[in-house]
């Protein structure tokens, strides 16, 4: 397993720092951007050989699990799918030396704080995956890219330092820096552990989108190209739930009743924000960074079900096949949008009429992926959500599972009217066609297939390669 990875580390940092001056060299002909599909897709195949092992490695300050696997491999196929579209959309920017040199070092943060076991790690690879995402955001060097990496890195700044804070505490109650599990917490000091837990919740909310700490995300996802969206939402969104599950997963037995309600209160107000911001949204871009809100309100609900030791197995099966419903869709949605954006229609609802019938494979696609964040069975969505992130919670708190219920009603308004405007409204009378050279379209397609797949007699396949 530690030469798994090390080959991982030489692999994506390696290369990853080299491709700056590989492009340089070879200036009249980038081959960093197939340097990058093919190193995400030699990852892809490493991991697949952790999976359904366990153990500590280095010295204790890694630790491999079936979860944390799972959802390095569903980050590593996002990864792969918009280095992919991005043949077609940025290998020949100005910076896209620097745009793939840092996906990689950015993926390879991710896995670190996947697999992370001690605070020794757990902030250097924070630090890695932060700062890479704040110029990623920036690098089309637009001025909405601009803005957006400015407001995102200015939050990001109060993020970290909240991270700082929070382990200062809880590192000092528990004694060590390993995130391992405690029970019992003297009375004395349990205001102390409880104010380090809920700094590391609002750290990790920022970047998972979770109100009130998502200011930012509506600009960034709204602002930025969409390609790089499809990067910050489908992969290095991914760090938050590896941080909740490594770092404050251990802890939820010392602080369990407060655990639960803190989860649920934010879980609440994510859900109905997130959902009802939406539905007055007329930019189809801005839509999806408040869906992406609202979708993070569903993770909580399984947060909040691993206070009891009866809905916890359920509650990390939720986790890990809701991780794939999300990182599928927004990945697919927004390579999507960018390719919309570069045959020349405008992202708002009136501007995407009717493109659907002009592009039936992009249409039908995104119109899969968004039937699948419903949750319209036998997508992949309705059994994420439904069938394990609901259901998880029903038996404690039914009242919970009735108003992610109550959201996912919501959510069908804003998602169907996306979908009506694509299909269903007349096509614009424009002479463009989907193309066999458009490798959007092949990820759009990829990804519209993987969420029906697994609905179709493979979910309980994919379940047990979480536990």
């Amino acid at each position: 397993m530690e030469a798994v990875i090390w080959s991982l580390i030489v692999l994506l940092g390696g290369l990853g720092l080299m491709l700056p001056t590989i492009d340089c060299l070879k200036e009249s002909s980038r081959i960093s951007p197939y340097l990058t599909v093919l190193a995400t897709a030699i990852a892809l195949g490493l991991l697949t050989t952790l999976v359904g092992k366990s153990g500590y490695l280095f010295n204790g300050v890694l630790r491999i699990g079936p979860l944390a696997t799972y959802i390095a491999l569903i980050a590593t196929l996002g990864a792969f799918l918009v280095s992919l579209a991005s043949l077609a959309q940025a290998k020949e920017w100005s910076t896209s030396p620097s745009l793939y040199s840092l996906m990689m070092l950015a993926l390879l943060g991710v896995y670190f704080v996947l697999y992370v076991a001690d605070a020794s790690v757990l902030v250097p690879a924070w630090a890695l995956v932060s700062v890479a995402s704040y110029v990623l955001v920036g690098i089309k060097k637009d001025d909405n890219s601009l803005e957006a990496a400015a407001k995102y890195a200015l939050m990001g700044v109060a993020s970290s330092s909240l991270l700082i804070f929070g382990l200062a505490l809880v590192l000092g109650v528990t004694k060590t820096s390993a995130f391992v599990q405690f029970t019992v917490v003297p009375h004395s000091i349990k205001a102390i552990l409880l104010m380090g837990v809920m700094m590391l919740i609002a750290s990790f909310g920022f970047k998972l989108g979770v109100v009130p700490f998502h200011g930012w995300l509506p600009d960034v996802y709204g602002g930025a190209h969409p390609l790089i969206v499809s990067f910050i939402a489908g992969v290095i969104k991914l760090i938050s739930i590896g941080a909740f599950l490594r770092v404050l997963q251990p802890l939820i037995p010392s602080i369990q009743n407060e655990w639960f309600w803190i989860m649920t209160f934010l879980s609440v107000i994510t859900m109905f924000y997130g959902n009802l911001a939406a539905l007055v949204q007329k930019n189809v871009q801005r839509m999806m960074a408040y869906s992406s809100i609202g979708q993070a309100g569903y993770f909580l609900i399984a947060f909040a079900a691993l206070s009891f030791s009866n809905t916890k197995i359920i509650a990390l099966e939720g986790i890990g096949l809701h991780v794939t419903t999300y990182v599928l869709a927004k990945v697919g949605i927004f390579v999507g949008l960018a390719y919309f954006a570069r045959k020349g229609f405008d992202l708002t609802l009136e501007g995407l009429s009717g493109v659907g019938r002009k592009l039936p494979f992009s249409g039908t696609s995104i119109s899969i992926l968004l039937l699948s964040l419903m949750g319209m069975p036998p997508l992949m969505g309705f059994w994420s959500k439904f069938m394990y992130i609901f259901y998880s919670i029903m038996e404690v708190a039914p009242w919970l599972a009735f108003l992610g219920i109550i959201n996912s009603g919501i959510s069908v308004g804003y998602y169907a009217m996306v979908i009506r405007y694509l299909l269903f409204s007349d096509p614009p009378k424009v002479d463009v066609k989907e193309e066999t050279p458009d490798l959007e379209i092949y990820v759009l397609v990829i990804t519209a297939l993987l969420t029906i797949i697994p609905g179709l007699g493979l979910i309980n396949v994919l379940a047990s390669l979480l536990s």
